[in-house]
Parts: structure tokens; sequence; C-alpha cells
């Protein structure tokens, strides 16, 4: 299931539709079995998962050298790393609350 912000589309195109198709077309099997939008403005928890998937995600290209470094993304990445007793988030995590699972590329 994926859940996506709301974007306004055409009437004619059948955004959930297409996008299922053409991301179960890429990967050649039945990956993705349903589309869900809605204005993520209008949910609090939703906005607070994105702030965490943002910090790992930054942290993940400050260790790769892609970013060169905002200080305000710095001190959210590392108030998320102090309070969860980690140096590196780019090494993935986990306890009983929370996983951050890191796939390692070949």
């Amino acid at each position: 299931m994926l859940i996506a912000d709301h974007v306004t589309v055409p009437k004619e195109i059948k955004f959930e539709v297409n996008t299922r198709k053409n991301f179960n077309l890429s990967k050649k099997r039945l990956a993705l079995v349903g589309v869900c939008r809605f204005d993520s403005r209008s949910n609090d928890l939703l906005q607070v998962v994105d702030l965490l998937i943002g910090a790992i995600t930054y942290d993940l290209k400050l260790s790769q050298k892609i970013v060169s470094g905002s200080t305000y993304k710095i001190e959210l990445v590392d108030f998320l790393k102090k309070n969860l007793g980690v140096n590196k988030l780019s090494d993935g995590f986990r306890n009983r609350n929370f996983n951050i699972f890191v796939e390692k590329g070949s």
C-alpha cells in the first residue's frame, strides 16, 4: 500500500490506477496493491513521519557527502540521534520502538 500526498490532476487522469500499474510493470510483479491519496496537512502523525524520514535520509546523504549540510537539518538529525542514543543513522538502528533499515548496495 502506498500513501501519497494529494496532488491535483486533471479529471481524466486516474492517478491511483496509473501509479499502481506503472510501478508493478517496472517491478514485473504485483508489488503494489493499492494507492491512497490524502492531504498530508490534515494529518499531524504523517507530518511527524515525514520529518523522521527526512532526517534519516539527510543523515544518509551527509554520510555519502551528497549534501554539504544545512544548519537546521543537521540540528534535527543530531536531535534524533541523541534521543535514540546512536552516533550514525546511516548504519541502521533497531530497538523495540524504532527500526531503521539501511540496505547496503553492492
